[in-house]
């Protein structure tokens, strides 16, 4: 079933226009957001985000779409998804950047005895495989143990792994602690209300510390203000995501820019430590 739902997508994807396709009266096309690595002090990577235009022209975040695809359709759009944005990032991939792509727990668990599927087409677009980061995202699985048989199955053809949105849904220490991924993500709302409590605050620390000694580097997303960015620096943060350095575009990021802001950031605030690297980080 994956290899004929990776055939079906590659071929949709083929079909349509130059960075965008056609899809249930929708328009697909992929986003990219730049994630930045403390101990390199810039970008290491982006996210690829789903946006889709209808007749009236107005974005939608991929969210919002899947919540309305029947679930007999919401395996092979997670397959639309994954060939879309790989061949969006393959053209204009600079070379040294890592693709963090999301996948639901449900499209993983049917990828957990046919990965093969997956491998090929990430080789087909080009890129290394040890440049992908597959994204699991915080929602329930049926069966963690098959979730855990894709994560070991995307490991083996090279991929590193993340869990997404920590703190939310299934996205806890149980599943950290079971899969045993590369990334952890914290989830904004845990940030953004640390900002308005100090008690909080000094939590995040102690979060971002248990999840290192866990074995896992750990990515604070949705930073949307200075403050935050210097408090997730100060926490020990190995990697920041968020608008206040750049919003999601069709485009990669002017890094110049957004790269000497963090650096910035990093030199004022960053605890002492060693460096802290993912791949090339």
């Amino acid at each position: 079933m994956v290899e004929s739902l990776s055939r079906a997508a590659e071929e949709l994807v083929r079909a349509g226009s130059r960075g965008s396709l056609a899809w249930g009266g929708y328009k697909l096309a992929t986003h990219f957001q730049p994630i930045f690595g403390v101990g390199r002090g810039g970008c290491v990577g982006y996210e690829a985000f789903l946006r889709a235009s209808g007749g009236d022209g107005a974005l939608l975040e991929g969210d919002s779409l899947l919540a309305h695809v029947p679930p007999d359709q919401g395996l092979f759009l997670d397959w639309v998804c994954r060939a879309l944005h790989l061949r969006n990032f393959s053209g204009i991939d600079p070379g040294d950047r890592i693709l963090f792509l999301n996948v639901k727990p449900r499209a993983a668990v049917a990828d957990a005895r046919e990965a093969r599927a997956f491998a090929d087409l990430v080789r087909y677009y080009g890129v290394a495989p040890e440049r992908l980061c597959v994204e699991i995202l915080g929602e329930d699985c049926r069966d963690e143990g098959l979730l855990h048989e894709a994560v070991c199955a995307y490991r083996e053809f090279g991929a590193m792994v993340a869990v997404d949105d920590y703190g939310v849904a299934r996205s806890n220490l149980d599943r950290v602690v079971a899969l045993a991924p590369d990334i952890v993500k914290v989830d904004r709302a845990r940030l953004a209300s640390a900002m308005g409590d100090a008690r909080i605050r000094g939590f995040i620390p102690g979060l971002v510390g248990l999840l290192q000694q866990a074995g896992c580097k750990v990515a604070i997303d949705g930073v949307e203000t200075a403050p935050q960015a210097l408090a997730a620096i100060e926490a020990g943060a190995d990697f920041l995501q968020g608008n206040y350095f750049a919003s999601p575009a069709v485009a990669l990021a002017d890094e110049s820019f957004s790269s000497r802001m963090f650096a910035e950031l990093v030199r004022v605030r960053a605890p002492a430590r060693g460096a802290v690297s993912l791949g090339n980080s």
